[in-house]
This record gives C-alpha cells, structure tokens and sequence, in this order.
C-alpha cells in the first residue's frame, strides 16, 4: 500500500478544516476497502483501524470527538456493517453525534454534481457538538463531498472544527 503524500492537509476557512488519510486509494488500499464494503471481508477492518488510529497519534491530532460517518439504516441492515463504524473502534471519545437521516446513493460512479446533489441534507446531528473539534472517521476519502456535508451540519450544530481522516483515499491541499 502506498502512504499518503501529504498523510495530512490543513485548509483553513473552508469546510473542512483538515483531511487525512494512512494511504492512497489507488492499488492494495482501495482493493481492501472494496473487499471490506462489497465482499464481507471484517477482518481487514483491524488494519484499517490501526492505520487510522496511527495516523492520527502521529500527526499529533487532537480532538474532542471521533465520528464515523454514518450509513442510512437501510444499507446498514443490507450490509450488516458500517465500515465507518468498525475503522473508529480503537479510537477513543468515539461518539454517534450524526445520522444519515435519508438513503442516498452510493458516491463511487457519480460525477462531481451528481454527488453535490445526492448528498444534500442527509446527515443531522443527534447530540451537542458546541465548540467541540470532531475528527471523522471513513474507509474512503475521493471528492470529500461526504466529509463536507457532514462538516456542513456539524457547523451548522455549532462544532468549532471539523476534519476527516480516512483509511485511504486522495488529499488536496
């Protein structure tokens, strides 16, 4: 698996305040995520865990939430998992403070405003975020728009600083 060339970037004033991944989507990470989403594969989720849970000890991160982005009920009973949700497990403060509040499609094949689109206005926040740093957590980070719509609400809820890291995926800086 290739690392992330920057594992992390800070972008002050924009929705998301940072983003971060253990390594590049393309070859042997975004393979595992695929057989961890599509083929049931668990037991990747360890790894996927410990990647995340080191990138963030060493990019000396500190938050005061830790947030798996949140699936609609509908997959999660389909899928029987959220991948969000096993990655964040050794994480601590790990708190559900979002919900999918409707089913979307699934980002992987939608162009850039097909994904603005399908995203608007499915998540809400659940429980108070006021002036706390919320680090989310995902398998996969491609355009951020998930990230970012999260963030939105999140922002709007009153939280002060809102980031990802994900197990993989493609950082802009």
């Amino acid at each position: 698996m290739e690392p992330s060339d920057p594992v992390i970037a800070y972008n002050s004033g924009a929705e998301l305040d940072f983003q971060g991944s253990a390594y590049r989507y393309p070859g042997r990470a975004g393979q595992a995520v695929r057989l961890l989403k599509y083929r049931r594969r668990t037991g990747l989720a360890t790894f996927m865990a410990e990647s995340v849970l080191s990138t963030i000890h060493e990019q000396g991160l500190e938050y005061d939430y830790a947030v798996p982005i949140p699936i609609h009920w509908f997959r999660l009973a389909s899928r029987g998992f959220n991948q969000a949700e096993l990655i964040s497990s050794k994480l601590t403060n790990r708190r559900h403070v979002l919900r999918r509040v409707r089913a979307t499609k699934p980002q992987a094949g939608l162009n850039t405003s097909e994904r603005l689109k399908n995203l608007e206005g499915a998540f809400e926040v659940i429980a108070d975020v006021r002036d706390k740093t919320i680090v989310l957590i995902d398998d996969v980070v491609t355009s951020g728009q998930t990230a970012r719509e999260c963030a939105k609400a999140l922002r709007e809820a009153g939280a002060r600083e809102v980031g990802i890291i994900a197990f993989c995926g493609d950082i802009y800086e």
